[in-house]
Parts: C-alpha cells; structure tokens; sequence
C-alpha cells in the first residue's frame, strides 16, 4: 500500500466482507417464514412419492 493510501482504512473496508459473511446467514435465518419451511416439507413428500412411483 505505497503512495499515500491509509493502510487502516482498508483493511476496515476489507473486514467489512468478512462481517457481512456473518450477518447474511443470520438474517436469512432470522427472515425466514413458517410458510417457506412448509412448502419444502411439501416439496420434500412430492419428491419421495415420485420416487416411489419410478420405483413401481
């Protein structure tokens, strides 16, 4: 980092993806509705009864 350039001020920028690596799991987490987890548990039975029908 020659030429003037504030050492500290980027690697404050720099850490600031390594935060938000943190916060977007938690708040998707946080976000998510009890209408998204029973429509995978839906999507989940339709796939295990097609698999039982390609088995037959």
């Amino acid at each position: 980092m020659l030429g003037g350039v504030n050492n500290g001020l980027f690697f404050q920028g720099f850490g600031g993806f390594f935060a938000m690596l943190v916060f977007i799991p938690i708040l998707i987490w946080m976000a998510s509705s009890k209408e998204k987890k029973a429509t995978r548990a839906l999507r989940r039975s339709i796939r295990r009864s097609l698999r039982a029908l390609k088995r037959k």
